[in-house]
């Protein structure tokens, strides 16, 4: 009887030893490309904004026939009251891009 306790099996070879060492393995390579890739969506993003700042300011210009009557800023915007013959309009223009941002018009006259 005490043979039958002495013979013990190396644990390294039973199934479950072998199925879990390979879930580790394959989890590992997982992990390693799970971080490649949000490594390369960060370089991705960053060479996009980049390219974009990089680009000519857009150039905002006023109709004919109007006119600025006065000029407010934010932080990163100029607010602009502006009066034209179809009316009177509050432009919101962003200072990096010079593009318009928000434009609010009123009624004709």
């Amino acid at each position: 009887m005490s043979e039958a306790f002495a013979t013990k099996d190396d644990p390294k070879d039973t199934l479950s030893y072998r199925l879990a060492r390979a879930a580790v393995i394959i989890l590992g390579v997982l992990l390693v490309i799970a971080f490649a890739v949000l490594v390369a969506g960060i370089v991705m993003k960053m060479s996009h904004a980049s390219a974009e700042s990089a680009t000519s300011p857009a150039k905002y210009s006023l109709e004919p026939g109007a006119r600025i009557l006065s000029v407010d800023s934010q932080p990163g915007r100029v607010i602009l009251h502006v009066r034209s013959p179809a009316g009177d309009e509050i432009d919101i223009v962003d200072v990096q891009s010079g593009r318009l941002v928000s434009q609010i018009k009123s009624a004709s006259r």
